[in-house]
């Protein structure tokens, strides 16, 4: 701990990044775990490139061009649903490309959500909670991110799609930059380590740190994000995990 305390234990669950787990927190490793350390130094570590902007506003949006008739007569309420403004297939790759220059495409990817929709009991009855993820915003965005209007921009290039009222209706909001995961979740680069392969690379078994858990470090386990199946399938990983370990202790 930070003030020297050592807590003793046969067995250590890691749900934090493989990288400091390997390369920063582990302390005279046997000689068996020198394959694992080595690759993992190898292995480049990234940038964030996801914002998340959470509001309350006042009043639903209204999309433009959305056939609410439609939506009507499937039962179906098009606000609960997550919705993805997605700009063309060049422009996505372009935004990529911007981002590894620190900059940030004119129209961005955005992932857009209403869950007091979707779950009533968040919202106060008067008010909705909102968030829209803008995607390609890098970590080393040119000029920084603590005194720049980015942001807004993206809200502003939202209520486009939406009919007018919208910015009027956000009593209050933050963003959450990759700098902002940086500072407060101590998520390096703001990078949100997630397990990026699939069903397949999981039977490939190239990483089986990530796919089994184990460690060659008798007692060491990994969980959480960076192992499989990655982020979005909640407590998948931490089960997966716990059984590998019941099965050894």
């Amino acid at each position: 701990l930070g003030d020297g305390t050592e807590i003793l234990a046969k067995c250590v669950v890691s749900a934090c990044n493989p990288h400091d787990t390997f390369l920063k927190w582990l302390k005279n490793p046997p000689s068996s775990a020198k394959p694992l350390i080595d690759r993992w130094r190898s292995t480049p570590h990234f940038e964030g490139y996801e914002s998340k902007i959470d509001a309350r506003i006042t009043q639903l949006p209204t999309y433009k061009n959305l056939d609410a008739r439609f939506f009507a007569d499937l039962g179906v309420d098009p606000l609960a649903a997550t919705m993805i403004v997605a700009p063309t297939t060049a422009d996505i790759h372009r935004g990529f490309e911007l981002s590894t220059q620190g900059e940030i495409l004119e129209n961005p990817a955005m992932l857009v959500n209403i869950p007091s929709v979707l779950d009533p009991s968040m919202t106060n009855k008067t008010d909705h909670v909102f968030s829209l993820e803008a995607i390609f915003t890098p970590f080393s965005f040119k000029g920084g991110w603590s005194t720049n209007d980015e942001p807004r921009r993206w809200l502003e290039k939202y209520s486009k799609l939406v009919e007018p009222g919208f910015v009027n209706s956000i009593a209050d909001w933050r963003c959450m930059t990759p700098a902002h995961y940086e500072s407060e979740f101590f998520l390096p680069k703001g990078h949100a380590t997630s397990f990026a392969g699939g069903p397949l690379a999981a039977l490939l078994n190239s990483q089986p740190e990530l796919t089994r858990y184990q460690t060659p470090i008798k007692g060491l386990y990994l969980t959480g994000a960076a192992t499989f199946p990655g982020a979005g399938v909640w407590g998948a990983s931490g089960k997966n995990a716990a059984l590998t370990i019941l099965k050894q202790i």
